[in-house]
């Protein structure tokens, strides 16, 4: 009895009752056997529990006992002999299966996807084992007592936990329990390579509108390439959609020193009219292949072209259907570049 269930432990308490024995009796007992539960005889009123605890049963042996489980039911019978395990663990154990009782929560129900959920056990009675199923889930099982489980796709899921005793199981099922919301569809568009001298210019291309840029030199939506300094910066794109879940979405921006190169310097690239009216030529010299980029001053491509030279080139640029104001000629040659500003001017 005392080595299989305890006596006086969390969850079984035992008490002694005697309707013939004095105190002094009682007490020699418990310290003969190394008794620590609480026992009462004559002098302590054992006979009226006696009675009170078993109203309406008749003592049919020696030692009678009763066990009351959690649910307030009891079983009654006679150990013996005494000492014999037999006498009280099928009781202990119907006390134990029938109140075993399957019961769980979260921190969360309701994320966003790629979102975890710590689940918490609230199960009741002597548990030797949790089998916990989650639908929709990362991991889809698990034998843990308070698992953690990530959830990456959107939807709606069951939750289901089995725990078990030595001989019974308990179910409980939530349908529909946990809510994975879905992410928006962020998108950032790449950026051209901009130059250091250039002023700030607000950014663009993150869909849908409406979100957030953040990075080095980035003041709310602006881009200032002094700022962020000569080399390759991320920039961060965040959206938060209608149901709070937010995304983001990044590119790489390069800032470019443009201070050109010795070999090929802006001597060597001449850009006429300038101010132009839309209609200008570019000329330059040099050989292989080459590269000629136009940007506005938000950075965006409004012309672009690539070709191979022998010499000297001639190329006529038409830009008539764009507004007027500041635009960046950059021509590559290579590694070799030479960027030139062009004032478009509209009648």
């Amino acid at each position: 009895m005392y080595v299989n269930w305890g006596a006086g432990q969390e969850d079984v308490l035992m008490w002694g009752l005697s309707p013939t024995d004095n105190n002094a009796q009682i007490n020699a007992y418990k310290a003969q056997y190394g008794i620590t539960n609480p026992c009462a005889g004559t002098q302590g009123g054992g006979p009226a529990a006696i009675n009170t605890v078993i109203a309406g049963q008749p003592f049919i042996g020696y030692p009678t006992y009763v066990v009351i489980c959690p649910d307030n039911t009891m079983s009654f019978d006679v150990c013996w002999p005494p000492g014999s395990a037999s006498c009280f663990d099928p009781y202990f154990q119907d006390c134990i299966d029938n109140t075993l009782v399957a019961n769980f929560g979260s921190d969360l129900t309701e994320i966003c996807e790629t979102g975890e959920v710590q689940f918490m056990d609230n199960s009741t009675g002597i548990i030797t084992g949790w089998n916990w199923t989650f639908v929709g889930g990362d991991p889809a099982t698990s034998t843990e007592q308070n698992p953690t489980v990530l959830y990456n796709s959107f939807g709606v899921y069951d939750v289901e936990l089995t725990v078990s005793s030595g001989s019974g199981t308990n179910t409980m099922l939530i349908e529909d329990y946990i809510t994975v919301n879905a992410l928006p569809p962020t998108t950032l568009e790449p950026f051209a390579d901009v130059c250091l001298t250039w002023p700030a210019f607000e950014l663009t291309g993150g869909l849908p509108e409406g979100g957030t840029y953040t990075g080095p030199g980035i003041t709310e939506g602006w881009f200032d390439p002094g700022t962020a300094g000569i080399g390759t910066h991320t920039i961060y794109y965040s959206y938060t959609g209608f149901n709070g879940c937010e995304k983001s979405a990044q590119q790489d921006i390069y800032v470019d020193p443009c201070t050109g190169i010795q070999k090929f310097g802006v001597s060597n690239m001449m850009l006429y009219p300038n101010p132009s009216s839309g209609n200008f030529i570019i000329k330059a010299n040099f050989t292989g292949k080459y590269s000629i980029a136009i940007v506005d001053l938000l950075g965006n491509d409004v012309y672009s072209f690539e070709g191979l030279a022998g010499g000297t080139i001639v190329k006529s640029v038409d830009l008539s259907e764009y507004s007027g104001g500041i635009y960046f000629v950059r021509v590559k040659n290579g590694n070799e570049f030479c960027i030139q500003k062009l004032k478009l001017i509209k009648q």
